[in-house]
């Protein structure tokens, strides 16, 4: 397969994860999903970006999964919230030096500017929001 082939098919598996998690009128998703075929793009693409790097065997990402979602809801679109499952992309996760999971990242124009290790509450995570983004 030549490169350009690949990078169609890579833009159409892009395109359409975007679209299924960008439907309108549906609230409930708006939570992206990345993995290491659409993270680079999707980071570099959107200006405010928060990424909840879990596990699936994870206790803690699974409490904090519900407050991401609540937040996602409540300050969408100017921050757009994702996700990034570790065990299936571990080549992102290396990148970023993720150590432990839940980790939650906030990225500026793609670029890293803030970190949080570990569960936190509802609170916490929207007052470092409000810190980061100016929310």
């Amino acid at each position: 397969m030549e490169d350009n082939e690949i990078e169609k098919i890579l833009r159409k598996k892009y395109l359409d994860i975007i679209k299924k998690s960008s439907k309108e009128g549906v609230e409930e998703n708006l939570v992206y999903t990345l993995d290491f075929t659409n993270f680079e793009r999707f980071i570099n693409e959107n200006e405010n970006v928060v990424v909840d790097f879990f596990a699936e065997w994870c206790g803690p990402c699974k409490m904090m999964k519900p407050i991401f979602e609540q937040l996602a809801k409540e300050v969408s679109p100017s921050i757009k919230f994702a996700k990034l499952n570790v065990d299936q992309s571990p080549e992102v996760a290396e990148k970023f030096f993720i150590m432990g999971v839940p980790t939650i990242i906030f990225f500026k124009s793609g670029k890293v500017v803030e970190k949080i290790v570990g569960a936190v509450s509802k609170d916490i995570l929207g007052q470092k929001l409000r810190e980061v983004y100016g929310i």
